[in-house]
C-alpha cells in the first residue's frame, strides 16, 4: 500500500514522503491515527494544499520535543530500588512505567510509549543506559541503575567492616607504639 506521510515517522520517512508499507499498518494505524494518507491523485492535492500548515505544526513538536528534553536532562540519572535474590536478579522486573515514573517524579516530562527497552523489562541489578525517544529526531539516553535492598546492606556491611579494620590496625599502631616507648 503506497501512503503519503503527514509527518515524519521513524524508519519510514519524513513529512511528504510517498512510501509503501503493509496493508494493515496502513489501513489500521498510519491512516485512522493521521499520520498518512493513502497516495492517490486527489490526496496527493489535500496534501500539497496543506503541506504549509502540516510543516508549521512539524516545527512547533520539534520545539515542543527540545523543551522536554531540557527537563529529562535536568531530571539527570534514575535509581530504582528493587527486591532481588543473591545473585542480581530481580524478583519481578523494571518496565517502561516505572522508569518514565521516576523521571517524571524528579521533574521530567514523558511517556511510557516514549521509553525504548529494546531487549525487553529489565530484569538484573546495576545501571543500564536507557534511550528516551521524544521525537523522531530527539533521543535522550538516561543513566538507570537498579539496585536492591539487599546489595545496599552489604555495601553497608563491607564500609562498616572496613572501617572497623582501619580502627583496629590504628589501635594496634598505637599498642606498639606505647610499647616502644616503654
Amino acid at each position: 500500500m503506497q501512503v503519503i506521510l503527514l509527518e515524519k515517522m521513524q524508519k519510514l520517512g519524513n513529512l511528504g514522503d510517498e512510501v509503501s508499507v503493509k496493508s494493515g499498518f496502513g489501513r489500521n494505524f498510519l491512516v485512522p491515527n493521521g499520520k498518512a494518507l493513502p497516495a492517490n491523485k486527489k490526496n496527493r492535492e489535500v496534501f500539497e494544499s496543506r503541506r504549509a500548515d502540516l510543516e508549521a505544526v512539524a516545527a512547533k513538536v520539534l520545539v515542543e520535543a527540545e523543551k522536554r528534553k531540557e527537563k529529562l536532562v535536568a531530571a539527570g540519572d534514575v535509581n530504582i530500588l528493587a527486591n532481588a535474590g543473591i545473585e542480581g536478579k530481580l524478583f519481578g522486573s523494571i518496565g517502561a512505567a516505572d522508569i518514565a515514573e521516576q523521571l517524571n517524579a524528579a521533574g521530567a516530562d514523558i511517556e511510557n510509549k516514549e521509553v525504548r527497552l529494546p531487549t525487553g523489562a529489565l530484569r538484573h541489578t546495576g545501571e543500564y543506559n536507557i534511550d528516551i525517544q521524544l521525537h523522531a529526531d530527539v533521543v535522550v539516553t538516561v543513566k538507570v541503575d537498579v539496585t536492591s535492598e539487599a546489595e545496599i546492606q552489604a555495601k553497608a556491611a563491607v564500609e562498616s567492616a572496613a572501617k572497623a579494620k582501619a580502627a583496629a590496625l590504628e589501635e594496634a599502631e598505637a599498642i606498639a607504639k606505647a610499647q616502644e616507648d616503654e
